[in-house]
């Protein structure tokens, strides 16, 4: 595989260690197409496997698509604050991944440490597997968050468990958790589908929007066995935010698909939102139709993301 790497004028050799962990990751999974690092908001260097000359523009407006990725990049790490801004106010931490996968491909950012953002992309991937959860889409998501976990290491820093991969299939029921019903908020739309897609061990929140209104949404952030969750933030102040966040999230995924589609190529059908605490999910079923979904647990989030994949696909069983 043959490699293009860039680098901004300012780099200095305290960059190399984490140029090389970069290169490693591309090199390591084929499905990561391109991968760069930023540093509040300003391009550090990038590695790619695109196969494109560094001279010669594409059909992309603005200069090659290189050119287009590093744009894109920096736009992205600033929406990603802009969003890790409005998430603070439920005390679930700073956003430490986004994902936005579209029909063609995906965009990835993870947070390294504030200001510090690894950005990767995935291209292709159209009519060879189902929409939802394509393994190549999942590889290049696993190395970005591995690549996250690597350079926080070099800080001597922990992992923040981006995607919540380090715990995946290590679910074991919450203590005290039980089959209770879920609380409901709005009871119309897909409300049957939302009640058997939430549960107190994973996805905690579940949404049914369209149209600009959430015609269904159900929770179980009230279980005892979440109590530890809610220290700083009631219950009801997370159910009113949840209520109004997954609202909006119709108008932040319009935002986002106008941004990357022109570079990425096709319509946004996922985001994911992943903070120090759980995550944040968009599937979209239709034109201004979506369901989405919230966990707090971030040991969960992988589970939690399958559950709504699941339900997105039982909701548009002909594809999106």
């Amino acid at each position: 595989m043959e490699l293009y790497e860039e680098a901004a004028e300012h780099l200095g050799p305290e960059f190399d260690t984490t140029r090389h962990a970069c290169r490693a990751a591309v090199v390591k999974s084929p499905a990561l197409h391109y991968l760069a690092h930023y540093s509040s908001g300003v391009f550090d260097f990038g590695v790619d496997a695109l196969a494109e000359p560094p001279t010669v523009p594409d059909a992309l407006p603005g200069g090659t698509r290189r050119d287009e990725l590093k744009r894109l990049g920096r736009h992205l790490t600033f929406q990603a604050n802009a969003l890790d801004r409005a998430l603070q106010e439920v005390r679930t931490g700073r956003l430490i991944r986004t994902v936005l996968h579209t029909e063609e491909g995906a965009l990835f950012c993870d947070s390294v440490v504030p200001a510090e953002h690894v950005v990767g992309l995935v291209l292709d991937h159209a009519g060879t597997g189902p929409l939802f959860g394509h393994p190549a889409v999942d590889e290049a998501d696993r190395a970005v968050a591995g690549l996250a976990t690597v350079l926080r290491s070099e800080l001597s820093l922990g992992s923040l468990n981006p995607g919540g991969w380090e715990t995946f299939g290590e679910v074991v029921p919450l203590p005290g958790a039980g089959a209770r019903e879920p609380f409901v908020t709005a009871g119309e739309g897909a409300l049957a589908q939302c009640v058997e897609a939430a549960r107190v061990d994973d996805l905690h929140v579940v949404a049914h929007v369209a149209g600009g209104d959430v015609l269904a949404m159900v929770d179980h952030l009230a279980d005892p066995a979440l109590g530890p969750y809610f220290k700083e933030v009631s219950v009801e102040a997370r159910r009113r935010f949840y209520l109004g966040f997954l609202r909006e999230l119709g108008e932040v995924a319009t935002r986002l698909n106008r941004a990357v589609r022109p570079v990425v190529g096709g319509l946004l059908v996922r985001a994911v939102l992943d903070v120090e605490m759980g995550a944040v999910y968009y599937y979209r079923l239709g034109p201004g139709e979506y369901v989405a979904g919230v966990t707090i647990d971030q040991s969960r989030v992988a589970e939690a993301d399958d559950r709504m994949s699941s339900l997105a696909d039982r909701l548009t069983p002909s594809g999106p």
